[in-house]
């Protein structure tokens, strides 16, 4: 008896997995000359080959014309937005990568920043994996795995590069071209490509070209990624702070602090008590109404156990609790939880 052949989606699907985990392989290689465009090519194979295996377990067809050929990669992802198995910030990244890989295909592509490729890789397999998980949960088995990147620059975001590109547009040319195959991957209307006459006529004539363009509002709606190298010597833990930034500005920086715990946190919650006249009860309930649980500036709990952590607090903290106390003399934490309870 003849092995049963597996079906033609789920073909589609294996090829697709392995084309994505292909592209990651590709990123990490120490030696790769042909890093990003590789990268690009596959994870765009990647998407194409899931999105038609979609299509086709949904019983659509993916042929085109008469030749037996099938609809291309940005196609098919347009088709995967239409029919809303994607949401509009996915296939606007995933469009970015299928222009980039286009580029590198058919020309050759421009410099392109690690800010933009690790936003593009790292989205890319992100909402890749999530459209494998919500469409085929049982083919999800293997997409938990964890990969280790190194990464020994000062990094920033996506947005940060975007806007940096744009301000020199005018006067490099390479620059310009990025810019422009990024936009058209934003712009793509399920049929063709804006021209590079048309991603110019957009900001002719502007002082500001950012609000202008399509890519302006992209980096407003969507989250950044930053890999961020943090070395923990011994006895120290990582701790990393992602501020919110300017609204004019779409990089939002994150931050790493170093800090010595026990100086920086000296009291326990039994300590702090002891320090202002009070018992650990008070303390714990005084930190939570008053917000500084959770404020690095007051507050850090050190893991101690799977389920259990360690208080400690601030000079900061014990200022803070002191002045209330003097301030409202008949302060009662345990008063004010129940009101806001």
């Amino acid at each position: 008896m003849s092995k049963r052949r597996r079906r033609e989606y789920l073909i589609f699907l294996d090829r697709a997995k392995a084309a994505a985990e292909a592209a990651v392989d590709s990123f990490n290689r120490v030696n790769n000359p042909y890093r990003d465009e590789a990268t690009l090519i596959l994870l765009s194979n990647g998407w194409e080959l899931l999105g038609k295996a979609i299509l086709v377990q949904s019983h659509q067809s993916i042929k085109k014309g008469q030749r037996g050929e099938t609809i291309s990669a940005e196609i098919a992802v347009s088709r995967l937005l239409h029919q809303k198995e994607i949401q509009s910030h996915e296939a606007e990244t995933v469009q970015q990568i299928i222009s980039l890989r286009n580029a590198a295909i058919h020309e050759y592509l421009p410099d392109t920043p690690d800010e933009i490729m690790h936003h593009l890789l790292f989205f890319g397999c992100k909402f890749f994996r999530e459209a494998i998980v919500r469409k085929f949960p049982s083919h999800a088995k293997g997409l938990e795995r964890n990969y280790l990147s190194l990464s020994f620059s000062d990094l920033t975001t996506y947005a940060d590069k975007v806007q940096k590109l744009v301000s020199r547009m005018k006067k490099n040319k390479f620059d310009k071209k990025l810019i422009w195959l990024l936009e058209r991957g934003i712009e793509f209307d399920g049929n063709s490509y804006i021209t590079e006459g048309q991603f110019e006529r957009k900001y002719q004539g502007k002082k500001r070209i950012l609000p202008h363009l399509r890519i302006g509002e992209f980096i407003k709606k969507v989250d950044m990624v930053r890999i961020v190298p943090v070395e923990a010597p011994r006895n120290y833990t990582a701790d990393i702070t992602l501020r919110k930034g300017d609204a004019r500005d779409s990089s939002l920086p994150v931050i790493v602090k170093k800090t010595e715990l026990e100086q920086d946190y000296p009291y326990l919650t039994k300590e702090l008590g002891q320090a202002i006249g009070k018992d650990a009860s008070f303390v714990a309930k005084a930190a939570a109404v008053l917000g500084l649980k959770g404020d690095a500036k007051y507050h850090q709990a050190i893991r101690a156990s799977k389920r259990g952590h360690i208080q400690r607090y601030s000079e900061a903290a014990k200022a803070r609790l002191q002045q209330r106390m003097q301030d409202q003399p008949d302060f009662n934490p345990y008063k004010v939880a129940q009101m806001l309870d």
